[in-house]
């Protein structure tokens, strides 16, 4: 597999732009000289302007006409505008210098003033044309209003002379430009043009952006989709192509709330910042701040729709530089990061920044009102949109390729993962080359790694995976991946397990190459000024021989490693036979689950006989298990399958009910004898046990003093607190305790004194062999005497010749079992048994109990 490091595309990158770039000086060499010159004279007119400012707007035109005191001026951008709530009063002299008849246009680009009146007067005085435009809730849009002018005419050297009110409570920056009536249809055909491109463009990105995010459900997308359509609705309220877009009535709301979208535009731009760079990602103060920076933003938004436009304008205009600086900050963090999102976004957002300073300084009046200072944002934005939606499809990719990176390799150790393993497997059966699959193990990690941090673990996981890579730097290792500059042929399988593939199935020359990589690793790291000595195991297994996928080939290794023993066995080979042992007991634990739910095990009985009397004292219970197939399956082979699998519970209650069965039919004889359970630690914890064993033995009508529990020493260990309060509530009910085992697990004389045990039984280790070895007489002979201080009686198990049950006797024992005595029998064989001995009358089970303290 072979895998490239995440970086930008460059070359479609810088090849996009060039394109757009291209493009866009192509079309503007190519129509530049159809564009008319636009001009406050006009060619071949005389023109005086002069101006007078109401600011109480109170003055009506017939006053203006007789007292108001013009200024003269050469050109009307010396007119001094500001925002407020004033009149400004025009006035335009204008004289024909040709003989020929004229059609003339007078050209305002000013669909956001609030109202625009104009009023003519021919050399005698006489009004002879009125005109009223502007965005005032008293008149509608309508389309022939864009772009916004006036048209009359001009006799051969004729004299006329126009009055102009401008009111606006937002920008009443207003150019006025005199173009033959041609050209201005050439203007409008053009600028109609410009507009039904940037509509075409704006709403294009948008459906694409929007289709990007049904797909992905990312909500940067989301965001950029209202990006994009809000700066169409802003620019289109800005320049009136809106009218071409909504109805008249949309467009005047439009038109008069540009500054809330102005306002809603900077939020958004904010939001998709802070998406797309991915500050949201991180729990940091600048995240805050951001927050912070959006609610301010929606609340000025919310408070420019009440607001005077003048006033709201100019918290627009004191917003700016904190905007900027915001998003500057933002780019800058994530530069400093070493991720390329911050050269995407500031190549994406460099035409719109530079263009978005052209708004504010010709409401300000600071430069020039041209056609390109005019339409500089609305070409920003488009250049703005293109770029971006280049940065978001190399986003798109990127992601991709991350998602991709993280699904083929491991987190903490950078290396490939189980996919790429799983990957090479595959591709080295293909092409039917053997190999031996290796899996390393790092001894103890799984204890290592509880008291780690995460930057503690990268950097422990990535010693030992430096020292695995030089030891396996060899041709006989294959590769797994290769990057730009580098090969891999180590593989992370799971948390402390790596994988590795020897292109060889030859065992001495895999357990060379293994032990040496096994020494390279055999060394400490230092941890936290701590000393870590650094072992592990292998685990191998063979293509064809184990196995023919590359599932089977990996679990066969993990198997193996599992098996192996850190202590002497570093290097471990898949066993089929253990495997095979492995499969069968699965298999047992379903037949063991069928056999205790259809009553198919058996109970054996092992005769207790009474040292001091002769008689038969009772019997211990021993499960047998005649396996349909398997034939007699040991009681340590199933009882180990069933603890291990959680079935223990379940099987030793079928016990006890069989056994409360069998003792309800022996009582139908006559033979009022005891039987002795064996009960594990988990048994201990089954809820309500003592109540549970209550219930079986009122079922079958059958004393519960006829019954003892043998426990093992370790059971007492597991959880004292539970054992003490399931023995108080057996002596509660009667039922005998016996501490099985005695003497081969944990010993411990506060057990002995603190639980009220009824018996100690003696483990058959120290009965055999008792008549020829002191050393266990003595040992007999004194756990003996301490059971008797302390009130218990004394069984002992493995009795198998005269002499060893005579020694017992004479010891004190009181209880032996054994082969001297019988065999385990069958429940038929030991109803007989107790016919045969039935003259031998036992002496009474009742015992005093000694209380625990």
């Amino acid at each position: 597999m072979k895998f490239q490091s995440l970086v930008t595309n460059k070359i479609l990158w810088i090849a996009s732009t060039l394109f757009v770039v291209v493009l866009f000086v192509t079309a503007g060499v190519r129509y530049i000289n159809f564009f008319p010159t636009l001009t406050s004279q006009g060619k071949d007119l005389s023109v005086a302007y002069s101006y007078f400012i109401d600011s109480s707007n109170s003055h009506v035109l017939s006053y203006v006409r007789k007292a108001a005191i013009f200024r003269n001026i050469e050109d009307p951008k010396e007119i001094p505008w500001q925002l407020g709530k004033k009149s400004y009063w025009i006035k335009l002299e204008v004289d024909n210098l040709l003989s020929e008849h004229r059609h003339m246009s007078l050209y305002f680009d000013t669909p956001m003033i609030d109202k625009l009146s104009i009023y003519q007067f021919n050399v005698e005085g006489q009004e002879t044309q009125q005109w009223s435009l502007g965005d005032s809730s008293e008149r509608d849009y309508r389309m022939g209003d864009m772009p916004p002018a006036i048209h009359f005419s001009l006799d051969g050297f004729e004299h006329t002379t126009l009055y102009m009110q401008v009111y606006s409570t937002g920008i009443p920056v207003m150019p006025i430009w005199i173009l033959e009536q041609n050209e201005f249809h050439l203007l409008t055909q053009l600028l109609h043009t410009l507009w039904g491109g940037f509509i075409a463009i704006m709403l294009l990105v948008a459906i694409y952006t929007a289709a990007v995010y049904v797909s992905l459900k990312e909500r940067v997308y989301a965001v950029y989709v209202g990006y994009v359509l809000t700066a169409l609705l802003q620019l289109g309220a800005i320049h009136g192509f809106g009218i071409y877009l909504f109805p008249s009535s949309v467009q005047l709301l439009l038109s008069n709330n540009i500054v809330a979208l102005t306002f809603g535009l900077f939020w958004f731009s904010l939001l998709f910042a802070h998406l797309y760079l991915r500050v949201h990602k991180s729990n940091s103060l600048l995240r805050q701040v951001v927050h912070y920076g959006l609610w301010v933003l929606a609340g000025l938004m919310g408070m420019s729709l009440f607001l005077p436009e003048h006033i709201a304008g100019t918290f627009l205009i004191a917003m700016q530089p904190m905007f900027y600086g915001l998003i500057g900050t933002l780019v800058w963090v994530r530069w400093q990061k070493g991720h390329n999102w911050g050269h995407m976004f500031i190549m994406s957002w460099l035409p719109l920044v530079i263009a978005g300073v052209f708004p504010p300084l010709l409401a300000t009046g600071v430069i020039e009102y041209t056609l390109f200072s005019r339409y500089a944002f609305m070409i920003g934005t488009v250049l703005a949109v293109l770029f971006m939606a280049l940065a978001l499809g190399e986003r798109f990719r990127q992601q991709r390729r991350e998602s991709v990176y993280q699904l083929t390799h491991d987190e903490t150790s950078l290396l490939p993962n189980l996919n790429v393993m799983s990957f090479a497997v595959s591709n080295l059966i293909s092409r039917n080359r053997e190999f031996t699959l290796c899996c390393f193990q790092i001894d103890r990690f799984s204890s290592l790694s509880l008291y780690m941090s995460e930057d503690e673990k990268r950097y422990f996981v990535g010693e030992i995976c430096s020292r695995l890579k030089s030891a396996l730097d060899s041709n006989n290792v294959s590769v797994l991946e290769t990057t730009f500059d580098k090969h891999h042929r180590l593989a992370s399988l799971k948390e402390g397990k790596f994988g590795f593939i020897v292109l060889s199935t030859d065992a001495e020359k895999v357990k060379l190459l293994v032990s040496s990589m096994l020494d390279e690793v055999d060394s400490y790291i230092e941890l936290n000024a701590f000393g870590i000595r650094i072992q592990g195991s292998v685990g191998t297994s063979c293509f064809p021989n184990d196995g023919k996928n590359a599932d089977l080939l990996i679990n066969k290794s993990f198997q193996a490693v599992e098996d192996s023993n850190p202590c002497d066995k570093k290097i471990n080979a898949y066993d089929s036979l253990k495997n095979f042992n492995r499969t069968m007991n699965m298999s047992l634990v379903a037949d063991l689950k069928k056999a205790i739910d259809n009553d198919t095990l058996e109970l054996y009985h092992q005769p207790q006989v009474d040292l001091r009397t002769g008689s038969i004292h009772g019997s211990e219970v021993l499960l047998r298990w005649d396996h349909p197939k398997f034939g007699q399956i040991s009681p340590e082979v199933f009882v180990k399958l069933a603890e291990e699998v959680g079935m223990i519970n379940d099987l030793t209650m079928w016990v006890i009910r069989r056994a409360f069965f069998q003792q309800s039919k022996l009582m139908d004889q006559g033979f009022n004898r005891r039987l002795s359970i064996n009960v594990s630690a988990t048994d201990i914890a089954i809820p309500n046990l003592v109540d549970r064993i209550a219930d079986i033995a009122d079922s079958y009508s059958v004393p519960t003093g006829l019954l003892s529990l043998e426990l093992t020493e370790s059971t007492m260990v597991s959880d004292y607190e539970r054992l003490h309060e399931v023995i108080d509530k057996l002596s509660q009910r009667d039922i005998e305790v016996s501490i099985d085992d005695y003497g081969t697990g944990y010993s411990s004389l506060t057990y002995l004194s603190q639980l009220p045990f009824t018996e100690l039984k003696i483990d058959r280790s120290f009965i055999h062999s008792l008549t020829s070895s002191p050393r266990k007489q003595n040992i007999v002979r004194a756990t003996t005497e301490m059971a008797k201080s302390l009130g218990l009686m004394v069984v002992a198990e493995g009795v198998e010749d005269l002499e060893t049950a005579s020694v017992l006797k004479r010891y004190g024992v009181d209880i032996a079992q054994g082969y001297h005595y019988s065999r385990a029998l069958s429940f038929n064989q030991y109803m007989n048994y107790m016919k045969r001995t039935s003259h031998q009358v036992p002496l009474g089970s009742s015992r005093s109990r000694k209380l625990g303290s």
